[in-house]
């Protein structure tokens, strides 16, 4: 009988010891879950305020060719030859006299498509994205096999926000000039402002391999890493954009010591 309660007791002991050791396994599990939940949080908190700096640059992915830091600014003419950039346009501002010369020429030769394509060029300039896109309507009526015409449609389309469009006529352009880089990279911004930052990887991917010295094209390619939560990788592109172009140095310096911790 003795040895029947002793038996009974040991049973009981190692049925409570289980129960603790669980109720222990458990408290641990517990307090992990809660140290990776700060954790994530801090991950959190640096993310959006990088991304968030970041995507200010982005917004309009036009600036790759003129204000702010300018990759192709001695080759940008030859380099892409064919291109009539908006944002290189002397008229910043409306210039009536401008116009009423540009209307002129439109008006004695209406199925001559430059008119059209630099009034577009300079509608888009003083933001007027309607009569730009309007007449670049008319000038890819006229001369549909240059790509020019789609890439600044392209470019007011994305000004406008209607994405659909500026994707669709970046596309063209890779069609017609597949070795093109600024189409690539337009739509890369694009879908970073979608929030596909693994599209937009795809799209700078391709942008690198064409032109591996386009130093936005891994800053923006960084940013797009951060997003993925992949630190290492998003060093690694703004290193490079700084060695690439100098200028970048006092904006993406901080940025990549800011991350350095999360690098595991």
């Amino acid at each position: 009988m003795r040895r029947y309660i002793l038996s009974i007791l040991a049973l009981l002991f190692i049925s409570s010891a289980a129960v603790f050791n669980g109720c222990t396994k458990k408290s641990e599990t517990e307090v992990r879950r809660e140290k990776d939940s700060l954790e994530q949080v801090k991950y959190d908190e640096v993310i959006r305020e990088l991304i968030d700096s970041n995507l200010i640059r982005q917004r309009d992915s036009t600036d790759i060719y003129g204000t702010g830091n300018f990759d192709y600014r001695d080759s940008l003419e030859s380099y892409h030859r064919g291109y009539s950039i908006p944002r290189d346009s002397i008229y910043k501002v409306w210039n009536t006299k401008a116009f009423q010369e540009l209307n002129e020429l439109i008006k004695k030769k209406p199925l001559n498509p430059g008119p059209y394509l630099d009034r577009g060029n300079h509608f888009q300039n003083i933001k007027m994205y309607r009569e730009a896109i309007s007449d670049y309507n008319e000038y890819i009526k006229l001369n549909p096999g240059n790509h020019s015409g789609y890439m600044n449609r392209g470019n007011a389309y994305e000004r406008f926000k209607i994405y659909d469009s500026a994707m669709a006529d970046y596309n063209m352009v890779l069609k017609l000039k597949p070795d093109d880089t600024i189409a690539n990279f337009n739509k890369g911004n694009i879908f970073d402002i979608l929030g596909k930052p693994d599209s937009a990887v795809l799209q700078y991917d391709t942008v690198v391999i064409k032109d591996v010295r386009l130093a936005k094209a891994y800053y923006n390619r960084g940013t797009s890493y951060l997003a993925q939560r992949k630190f290492k990788e998003a060093a690694r592109d703004w290193e490079q954009a700084i060695l690439l172009n100098r200028t970048y140095e006092s904006e993406l310096r901080p940025k990549i010591n800011k991350i350095r911790p999360l690098i595991k």
